[in-house]
């Protein structure tokens, strides 16, 4: 985590002396990577597709995270795991069935892949690719800015990945994960975003 942390702390830095050497205003890809740099949390809803070799699966999630490392996630449809969610405080995960009427906690160790599914393990990806590319595409009708990344380490399931950004709003649309072969294997589209939200310390908090 704290790997994480300085990586967000340099690349604000990086905006900061670019800000101060220029007086022209930045560029939309600027304004998107600054506001991805300075971000210290986001809480948001998003429907969530796994794809493997037997179909896919989809389920709507909420979704709470920490520039530190902490996050939520919940899983709100459909019905059959309604009601499920994972906690990590920064230490410990704790997975709680509702149906069971109980909850599985375990320390864990630091784990890049844990956390790929949320938007701060991809800016620390991205702030560490070599050749990323940007483009302009449309999603929906709607006008976004794509950034790419690689994911690093040898896990041919997780290789690269793709965050779609609307230009007008500047907040994210969908983010997608491939395997090495180029296939998507998770896909979030999101339907509310709030970046930098007031959280309920409750939330990231393991009770025993």
């Amino acid at each position: 985590m704290k790997r994480i942390l300085s990586l967000f702390l340099s690349f604000g830095l990086l905006f900061t002396i670019a800000a101060c050497n220029r007086e022209e205003p930045m560029t939309e890809l600027e304004s998107i990577q600054k506001q991805l740099a300075e971000m210290e949390g986001y809480a948001c809803t998003a429907t969530l597709t796994r794809s493997s070799h037997k179909g896919e699966q989809t389920y709507e999630t909420k979704q709470f995270y920490k520039s530190t490392g902490e996050y939520r996630l919940e899983l709100t449809a459909p019905e059959n795991v309604a009601g499920n969610y994972t906690v990590f405080d920064g230490e410990r995960i704790c997975q709680y069935n509702p149906k069971l009427d109980s909850s599985i906690i375990k320390d864990v160790p630091e784990s890049q892949h844990r956390n790929e599914l949320f938007l701060g393990q991809f800016v620390s990806n991205y702030m560490q690719s070599e050749g990323v590319s940007v483009e302009t595409a449309a999603l929906d009708e709607s006008k976004c800015i794509v950034l790419e990344a690689v994911i690093p380490g040898n896990d041919a399931a997780v290789s690269t990945e793709k965050l779609w950004v609307d230009r007008e709003t500047q907040l994210p649309v969908r983010f997608v994960i491939y395997d090495a072969e180029g296939n998507q294997r998770y896909c979030m589209d999101y339907h509310e975003f709030e970046f930098n939200p007031q959280f309920d310390e409750a939330l990231f908090t393991i009770e025993e």
